[in-house]
């Protein structure tokens, strides 16, 4: 006679993944999508009164440079910080990792808006929680703000016309997590069987 209660019994665990029509949408940004979410910050970040802030987004040859005050930014290094993780689709793989990107930036300034003075605008505001706050703002879940090292004066600082102009730099530090996407044939469902354990 056997009891009823002591005989075990399996049950079955099934997973499937979600179907693909399309390659699906990765997080990622271009160094130009990069240049425009700083800019937006600087707009807010430095107040200029009675005169127009402007952003030159990337280093280009044979363009002649605006009237002070203007803010050159520049992709200075891209450095990972952590080892890749993944995610599967039933048709994708998809890794992505941390990364530190380093932007230089210039400030140019004249008599009414100072290189210094801009550049001092920034430092405080993008190592503030404030900083966060406005990023946030701009639908961005890949690119952060972590932090700027000090202001450094170049003191020798000539334009196209061979003039001596007011220039500051600092570096700012963004941790940014980009998405890589592979084709794969991963599985479309998983069934394991699980053994009831009194």
């Amino acid at each position: 006679m056997t009891d009823e209660k002591n005989e075990k019994k399996s049950a079955k665990v099934t997973a499937k993944a979600p179907k693909d029509k399309d390659f699906p949408k990765l997080k990622t940004l271009t160094y130009k999508e990069m240049y425009n979410i700083v800019g937006k910050f600087l707009q807010k970040a430095i107040p200029m009164k009675g005169a127009k802030l402007k952003i030159v987004k990337g280093l280009a040859d044979r363009v002649s440079s605006p009237k002070p005050p203007y803010i050159v930014l520049q992709v200075e290094d891209e450095k990972t910080l952590s080892t890749s993780e993944t995610r599967y689709t039933d048709q994708y793989k998809i890794t992505w990792s941390r990364s530190q990107v380093t932007i230089e930036l210039s400030f140019i300034g004249n008599d009414n808006a100072p290189a210094l003075q801009m550049a001092r605008a920034f430092t405080v505001r993008f190592n503030d929680a404030w900083a966060t706050e406005q990023f946030e703002q701009y639908n961005n879940d890949v690119f952060f703000p972590l932090y700027s090292d000090d202001v450094r004066v170049e003191p020798m600082s000539l334009n196209a016309e061979g003039q001596f102009e007011d220039t500051c730099v600092v570096n700012a530090h963004f941790e940014y997590h980009p998405e890589l996407g592979i084709c794969a044939n991963s599985a479309k469902e998983i069934v394991m069987d699980v053994n009831i354990v009194e």
